[in-house]
């Protein structure tokens, strides 16, 4: 398995609105690379990006894989989906 490398953005950086799973999957205590995501969340890139831009669609297994990923509760991972899902009802 290959080492991870840091995160790009600091862990306790605030997330745009709307943002906040993308920010957990992409700037959160570890960085991925697309392949890594795909490989452990056993997602493909095209449902990777879907569930990034409207994660209102995140199924329980696929929050559970996120979880255990990231190394955090799920309840992290469903919070992050649920405000970014309000986000999105905001604006409409």
């Amino acid at each position: 398995m290959k080492t991870l490398s840091p995160p790009s953005a600091p862990p306790g950086a605030t997330p745009p609105v709307g943002q906040q799973f993308r920010h957990l999957l992409r700037h959160g205590r570890f960085s991925f690379t697309e392949r890594e995501l795909q490989e452990h969340l056993q997602m493909t890139y095209r449902t990777i990006k879907q569930r990034e831009a409207d994660p209102s669609g995140l199924t329980v297994a696929e929050a559970l894989r996120v979880a255990e990923l990231l190394a955090v509760p799920v309840q992290v991972v469903l919070d992050a989906a649920l405000a970014d899902a309000q986000a999105a009802g905001a604006k409409q």
